[in-house]
């Protein structure tokens, strides 16, 4: 029996304005066609690198895969180091370096599944000993479609990891709140989201791109969460970012924000019996059902 491996898989929720799930497709296919290499951080660099139906026979417009690429970016003008003089190499000592620009070292690759629908994206945050962390997944992807080009075309991406629910509504229990921030960037609703779609109309109608909220308790009080700040709360997890600071029942500091609580859901599978593919789609299919009704208000 083959050892198991493990799959991570995240999830990062897109919008457009306006947006219908056919516009989507065609959002990711034209910034496929591009082919541009992306600046993650450092020296490190990630591709669309592919892009075709989940199904072959699927109904369209229907869910999307493909691989993103992780790769090192050399900068052949910055300074060269010789490990065997323990000095910067010499001009000759450079010369002799040939790397066709067509490669580039420490690559990983990394599945992603699109649906149009939901507007989420789903990743693989761990594949084949390689990390794909969400902060790097989320940068990656902002940065993939927020390019001229395609921000004429469809307007500013937003893009947001989609937080741990668990962790937002332990967050809302907590007996003592000092202080809530909430940024909220235009919704799309989904199917039965009236509350996005409210917030969504109203935004528009007063030509507004991200609004920000911030409430801070009397001295010694605790804000009250009534229905309409609950339903904001879940609305900027889902759109935006929402930090809480108070005190726990033990009046022990806490802070919660969903930006450091992002969802990631680890999974291992034997690859005798399942191949890391299957069980991300699989993975992927049942958290996108699960967002959908943890967001839905």
């Amino acid at each position: 029996m083959a050892r198991e491996k493990k799959l991570i898989v995240g999830a990062i929720n897109i919008t457009i304005q306006p947006h219908t799930p056919q516009k989507y497709l065609d959002l990711f296919k034209d910034t496929y066609k591009l082919k541009n290499t992306v600046n993650i951080s450092g020296d490190q660099y990630g591709l669309l690198a592919n892009m075709h139906k989940v199904d072959r026979d699927q109904d369209e417009p229907g869910p999307i895969t493909g691989d993103i690429f992780k790769f090192t970016n050399i900068d052949k003008n910055a300074q060269w180091f010789n490990v065997s003089t323990n000095d910067f190499a010499s001009d000759d000592d450079v010369e002799t370096v040939n790397i066709p620009e067509n490669l580039k070292p420490n690559s990983s690759r990394f599945s992603y599944i699109f649906f149009p629908e939901q507007h989420l994206l789903f990743y693989e945050g761990y594949y084949d000993g390689n990390s794909f962390g969400p902060s790097n997944a989320e940068r990656f992807i902002a940065r993939l479609f927020n390019v001229d080009s395609i921000v004429e075309k469809y307007g500013k991406v937003d893009v947001t990891h989609v937080p741990e629910a668990d962790a937002l509504s332990e967050a809302l229990k907590l007996p003592f709140k000092e202080r809530i921030e909430m940024v909220v960037k235009t919704p799309n609703p989904d199917n039965h989201a009236d509350a996005e779609r409210r917030v969504m109309r109203r935004m528009r109608a007063q030509n507004v791109e991200v609004f920000e909220q911030k409430f801070k308790a009397v001295q010694g009080e605790s804000i009250e969460m009534d229905s309409d700040l609950e339903t904001m709360a879940h609305i900027s997890a889902k759109n935006g970012s929402f930090f809480i600071k108070g005190k726990d029942q033990n009046f022990k500091p806490v802070e919660f924000s969903t930006i450091k609580h992002p969802l990631k859901i680890t999974e291992y599978y034997d690859p005798d019996i399942e191949s890391a593919f299957e069980l991300f789609l699989r993975t992927a299919s049942s958290m996108k059902d699960i967002i959908t009704t943890w967001f839905r208000r």
